[in-house]
C-alpha cells in the first residue's frame, strides 16, 4: 500500500503542529516527517527509518518518531484497514509499540471529543 501520492495531500491533514512547537521545532519536525515518509515509500524498515531523523534532543525525536507511526496507523490501519501485524511485519516495528500508539491515538481523540464537547455545550460544564 503506497502512503500518500503526488496528487494528493490526505496525509498532511494528520500532521498537525503541536501549539507548544516552537517555529524551529515546527520546521524540523515536518522535515522529518518527510524524510520518514520518502524512506517507508523507499522500503525502508524502521530501524533505517528511524536513523533518519537526527538531534540532540532524544525526546523531541522519539515524539516525531511517534507522531510518524501515528501518521501510518491513521492512514493505513484505520483508513485503509491494513492489519497492524501487517505494518508490524513490513517496517519491522514492534507489534507492541503499534498497539501502545494505537491506544494513544484513540485516548486522544476521545479527549478532544470532549474538550470539543465542553466547548459546544458550556451549559452542561456548569452543572
Amino acid at each position: 500500500m503506497t502512503i500518500g501520492s503526488s496528487s494528493d495531500d490526505y496525509h498532511l491533514r494528520f500532521q498537525v503542529a503541536s501549539p507548544d512547537f516552537s517555529a524551529e521545532q515546527d520546521r524540523l519536525h515536518t522535515e522529518a516527517m518527510e524524510r520518514m515518509r520518502a524512506a517507508v515509500a523507499e522500503g525502508r524498515r524502521w530501524p533505517e527509518v528511524c536513523s533518519l531523523v537526527k538531534m540532540p534532543d532524544e525526546a523531541f525525536k522519539r515524539l516525531i518518531q511517534d507522531d510518524f507511526l501515528k501518521v501510518l496507523i491513521a492512514e493505513r490501519h484505520f483508513q485503509g484497514g491494513e492489519r497492524l501485524k501487517g505494518m508490524a511485519k513490513e517496517l519491522g516495528v514492534p507489534m507492541e509499540l503499534l498497539m501502545a500508539l494505537k491506544v494513544s491515538m484513540l485516548k486522544e481523540v476521545s479527549d478532544a471529543a470532549r474538550q470539543a464537547y465542553r466547548l459546544s455545550n458550556p451549559q452542561d460544564s456548569q452543572a
